[in-house]
């Protein structure tokens, strides 16, 4: 029997691959433009929201975990930048 969890971003069951383990991104046919990170809270087993940021130097979709604070430093292929929220969504400017 196929693992599932409910999505925290609409509510619907998803499956969760047999050898998903903690860390990994597993995707909601549902809720486009994010991921969810499995996670395990007090001994269960939890989906984390996890936006999908376009790096500003190559435009490759870099997961971002949506408690990660304002401000906060990414690294990508090398360069370093800087995490911006506004309205809710995430995204990276070059640092100085």
């Amino acid at each position: 029997m196929m693992r599932r969890l409910p999505c925290p971003g609409c509510g619907q069951e998803i499956p969760v691959p047999a050898g998903a383990r903690p860390g990994d991104l597993i995707a909601c046919g549902n809720c486009a433009g994010v991921k969810f990170r499995l996670c395990v809270e007090n001994g269960k087993e939890v989906l984390k929201l996890v936006q999908l940021v376009a790096c500003p130097a190559c435009g490759e979709r870099i997961a971002v975990d949506d408690e990660t604070p304002e401000g906060s430093s990414v690294e990508h292929d090398g360069r370093r930048f800087r995490l911006a929220k506004e309205f809710g969504a995430f995204s990276l400017e070059e640092a100085g």
